[in-house]
């Protein structure tokens, strides 16, 4: 029975056709053997008269593509159909001299004499392909160059980003596109920007490619450094092309926004067909990328610059706040140790005015620390009694940390003072019960003991010099630790914390404490058997010739008779400085500022030091008021106060107080009285 598409004819009237049809005619039996040719076929293939007769077709078809094309022609074959010209079915001609090019083709068959056979009608469309990517091309350019302007010209780039990924998806006809990378403090990737992704696909787009690491790898390797979805069908990459298929999508490529040796993100462009990428849409694909690379990287620097203007006008901000309130705590401190003075004896006051103390400590701390940002702070240790200190811990992490968790301080009153700085021992101490605490979920408990150590030989187990020392201890009942957690334990930013819970500095800034103090700290657990931790700190009469120093001072500070001038705008500053210095016998002159400070150190000729806070208000501050003394008086013992935690004040931030000694406040007696009887030695 004939197919129903062209009757039943011979072989010479299909000839007959095959010489007055305008395209080449190739008939091929069942077997694809060609049986008859025109001669517009022999010219388009490179044949002589008749040479295409008895050919296997597959020979006018590239190598590579002849076993497909030995199945698509088996299965028309058998499901023989008409498929016209420009219906889409194009493919790849190989020439008898080797060279390429592309063809349509148009099917249909018949039977004659000596059986079934289909005709092939071919068209050569190189020059048809080639006006087509001409176009397609300088469509492309067209697009590129909008992409450019908005790179380069745009004032906000998250919408140029975003704008740039839907002129891209609309070039290369692409149901979406996407833009993975990192934001300006480099975390991890994230979808900055999408165009024509759902929120379900973005999802899935972000899951897909949640680990990059592999496909990192594959990316480097590349020439054009471009991953398609062929790419991505070996090892860990082919739950990529899983996800996306399910997803709707058939292809993706992946290029990679390099500058330097730093990858910013990826570009994804996510196609609905597969094999959606030849050469020149990769190549625009990488034009686009070059162009996003830059926008992102100028995004990046302006939000760097303008989280470093924050911080300058929270710096600049905090400066005053901090000045004043350091004021304040002056006044508050000073008040409390003139109180601790007069009530000498009385134990239970003493306990009183010493927690008040250490809380105006820890007020100081805080504007330290607002102050700080990144920059490292000296210590300022002093000697530190535990039991105390210790137990007003205990009853604070009692308060804070639930009723699961038993709390237990144990500090006898014979374990001699400590030399550390006490903000810091405190942070130590309470980072170490938090620790704690969160290895003990179903609650336990804690213990924070005190003991002498004495050291006498430099091979002990901590290997620190021969003397004496104090160890505080934090055990708990917690999980433990096995010995690989142990061994990296102070290592800053390690973590056994869930993502969000924990930074890791915690151990590193109670290790950076100790050893900055003199001592060190252990640790030693089992997994199942709890952790202890211990800080080993130097005792107070390890410091070398403290308490000689501090007998000494006494002792000068007895027979003090010096003349000091005290300049501060604050009154109630003022009186405190001028109280601290009268009790021990110097004789004080009182300004306000720094005008009537020069004209009683000129009527003042016995005036011994100068004592002046930095910032003074109006006119003439603290620095220039040193400078001034010191051309009426060059011998001048000078002595400057500030409560910035920088060098100098916030309107002199370049070390313009390196010339002479800075006192932080608040300060304390001694520290303050200490500071002045050395430089009146000196001088």
């Amino acid at each position: 029975m004939n197919p129903p598409d062209i009757p039943a004819a011979s072989l010479a009237t299909l000839g007959t056709w095959f010489d007055i049809a305008p395209d080449a005619m190739i008939a091929v039996d069942r077997e694809g053997s060609i049986v008859l040719a025109n001669a517009q076929a022999e010219r388009m293939f490179g044949y002589g008269q008749g040479a295409l007769q008895g050919l296997a077709l597959e020979a006018l078809v590239p190598e590579s593509l002849r076993h497909a094309h030995r199945t698509h022609r088996n299965d028309y074959m058998g499901r023989p159909r008409i498929r016209p010209m420009g219906i889409g079915y194009e493919l790849m001609g190989v020439r008898r001299d080797g060279r390429t090019f592309p063809l349509e083709i148009g099917l249909s068959s018949t039977t004659i004499e000596k059986g079934f056979i289909a005709i092939a009608s071919v068209r050569d469309i190189s020059e048809t392909r080639r006006v087509r990517q001409a176009l397609e091309r300088a469509q492309r350019d067209s697009y590129a160059a909008l992409i450019s302007r908005l790179a380069l010209e745009s004032p906000d780039y998250e919408l140029a980003i975003r704008r740039i990924l839907e002129l891209m998806a609309a070039a290369l006809e692409l149901p979406a596109a996407a833009l993975r990378a990192t934001d300006w403090r480099r975390h991890t990737f994230h979808i900055r920007a999408s165009a024509g992704l759902s929120e379900q696909a973005s999802r899935t787009v972000t899951s897909s490619f949640g680990n990059a690491d592999s496909i990192l790898g594959a990316v480097d390797t590349r020439e054009h450094a471009v991953i398609t979805s062929g790419m991505l069908r070996d090892g860990p990459c082919e739950a990529v092309c899983e996800d996306l298929s399910r997803a709707g999508f058939r292809d993706v490529a992946l290029v990679p926004l390099s500058v330097r040796h730093e990858t910013l993100g990826f570009l994804l462009a996510l196609a609905a067909t597969p094999k959606s990428f030849d050469e020149d849409k990769l190549n625009f694909l990488q034009s686009v990328a070059g162009l996003l690379t830059s926008a992102v990287q100028r995004s990046r620097t302006e939000e760097q610059l303008a989280h470093a203007q924050r911080l300058d006008a929270v710096g600049q901000l905090t400066g005053g706040v901090a000045h004043d309130f350091n004021n304040l705590l002056t006044v508050i401190s000073g008040n409390l140790q003139l109180l601790e003075a007069e009530l000498s004896g009385r134990p239970d006051m003493q306990e009183a005015i010493d927690s008040a103390l250490r809380a105006v400590d820890r007020g100081s701390d805080l504007t330290r620390r607002l102050l700080s940002f990144a920059r490292r702070q000296p210590l300022r240790p002093r000697a530190v009694v535990p039991q105390p200190l210790m137990r007003e811990l205990g009853a604070m992490l009692r308060r804070t940390l639930g009723e699961t968790i038993q709390v237990q301080v144990e500090c006898a009153a014979e374990v001699p003072d400590l030399y550390a700085d006490p903000n810091e021992l405190d942070t130590a101490l309470v980072n170490l019960a938090l620790n704690a605490r969160d290895a003990m979920p179903r609650g336990g408990r804690l213990d924070i003991g005190a003991r002498e150590l004495t050291l006498d030989n430099p091979d002990n187990p901590w290997k620190l010099p021969p003397g004496r020392y104090i160890a505080v201890a934090v055990s708990d009942t917690g999980t433990g630790m096995p010995p690989d957690v142990q061994a990296r334990a102070f290592e800053p930013f390690f973590t056994t914390k869930e993502s969000g819970k924990g930074s890791g500095l915690g151990l590193s800034m109670v290790y950076g404490f100790a050893t900055q103090s003199g001592g060190t700290v252990s640790i030693d657990g089992r997994l199942g058997y709890g952790t202890r931790v211990e800080l080993v700190l130097p005792a107070a009469a390890s410091s070398p010739g403290l308490a000689q120093e501090v007998r000494s001072r006494h002792a000068r500070q007895a027979k003090a008779h010096e003349t000091i001038l005290v300049v501060e705008d604050e009154a109630d500053v003022r009186a405190i400085a001028s109280r601290f210095l009268s009790a021990i016998g110097y004789r004080v002159i009182a300004a306000a500022d720094a005008r009537e400070a020069l004209d009683l150190l000129v009527a003042n000729p016995g005036v011994d030091l100068l004592f002046s806070d930095v910032v003074l208000g109006s006119g003439m501050d603290g620095v220039e008021l040193a400078r001034a003394a010191r051309r009426i008086r060059p011998e001048l013992a000078i002595l400057l106060a500030s409560g910035y935690q920088g060098p100098g004040d916030r309107r002199r931030n370049e070390g313009s107080t390196e010339a002479f000694e800075l006192l932080r406040k608040p300060y304390r007696r001694e520290q303050l009285t200490g500071a002045i009887r050395r430089l009146l030695d000196d001088a």
